[in-house]
């Protein structure tokens, strides 16, 4: 019965995973705003969930101490990403995660060098811990203001009470009805964590389908978006366009002698360069360093590195910067905004690489 017990939260732990990334989906758009943030904890916190079931099914068929030893560890992230997505929704310090990361990590080394059931005991006790704290942080505000948030702070508070029941049981009777049949027997925690995941995940779901996903104004995500969006329409009259990748190879040792905000306003003077140069363009700063420019395949591609660099020269004096940065291109053609995506992304993830190309 026990492994009945974990495979159902197993099963609700995918379920809710499942459900939180079904709620986010915009799969036209960049992931951003106070929704993503939540999928990206909560989320996080069901694949701990999944992942501490799993564990604990391998432990029950014999995994041994590296079995036990993980799932002590996922256990206790699961309430503790709870907690810190909670607070990061509340826009408090980021402490959150960092406190969860560093109790995972001591779990885990703490049930390789303590006695099995003392590590379960202290297990048991993190789990108040951060149950208490994914609670409060749920009813405070602005979190506590939506719908959902009260299903989640009962939730987790009757899941730290249960837990401290537990300790208390232990506390009193000693350590043998943790062992056997019981209200607080290894296979009732498996059932009451099964009900608490579902608890949970209902609760987020319905929280996430009051927050924003829009990216902020000012943000990449944003920028990705608004290039898609703007180079949507640019292809619907168009049937192939450029995309030119413009970079300041120069750009992290301005942030680094100058500030992140000279920086930034050095990508701006590019983009406004290659507006002023081209007609019909299209431009967005979606990757550090790297400004994208979509116009009508009809320019030739040395005209447009010709006009962009006089017009990025012209613009120096307005930002008060004394040299003139140099200035290198790659040029792609693209029939799809599908082909944009890709391109943005490939700059997102290596924002230093420094080849180019041309397609």
């Amino acid at each position: 019965m026990i492994v009945l017990a974990l495979l159902a939260s197993i099963a609700a732990a995918g379920i809710a995973l499942t459900m939180l990334f079904l709620t986010h989906g915009r799969p036209d758009d960049d992931r951003g705003g106070p929704r993503a943030d939540m999928v990206r904890y909560f989320g996080m916190a069901a694949i701990a969930a999944l992942l501490c079931g799993a564990m604990n099914v391998f432990e029950t068929a014999g995994g041994g101490a590296t079995a036990a030893a993980v799932g002590n560890a996922t256990n206790l992230l699961a309430p503790g990403l709870l907690w810190a997505g909670a607070r990061r929704l509340n826009g408090r310090r980021a402490i959150g995660a960092v406190s969860t990361g560093a109790g995972g990590i001591l779990m885990l080394g703490l049930t390789f060098l303590i006695p099995l059931d003392d590590a379960t005991l202290l297990k048991t006790a993190g789990l108040v811990v951060f149950g208490a704290l994914g609670a409060l942080e749920c009813s405070r505000r602005p979190l506590s203001e939506l719908h959902g948030a009260r299903l989640l702070s009962w939730t987790l508070s009757l899941y730290a009470a249960y837990n401290l029941a537990r300790l208390a049981v232990v506390a009193f009777f000693g350590r043998g009805l943790l062992v056997g049949q019981g209200p607080v027997s290894a296979e009732a925690t498996a059932a009451v964590s099964a009900v608490a995941i579902a608890l949970v995940s209902w609760g987020a779901v319905w929280i996430g389908r009051q927050l924003d996903d829009d990216p902020a104004p000012g943000t990449r995500a944003h920028d990705r978006g608004a290039l898609r969006r703007e180079a949507a329409r640019l292809i619907e009259t168009h049937a192939l366009v450029r995309v030119s990748v413009v970079r300041v190879p120069e750009i992290d040792l301005i942030r680094a002698a100058h500030s992140s905000e000279r920086g930034e306003t050095m990508l701006r003077a590019v983009a406004d360069a290659v507006v002023d140069a081209l007609p019909e363009v299209v431009t967005g700063v979606p990757a550090r360093d790297s400004v994208f420019a979509v116009a009508p395949a009809t320019l030739d591609a040395a005209e447009v590195e010709q006009a962009v660099r006089r017009a990025f020269a012209r613009r120096m004096p307005t930002i008060d910067y004394a040299d003139v940065p140099d200035l290198t291109f790659e040029h792609y053609l693209a029939r799809d905004v599908d082909d944009l995506s890709l391109l943005m992304e490939s700059r997102r993830l290596r924002p230093r690489q420094g080849q180019s190309g041309s397609a």
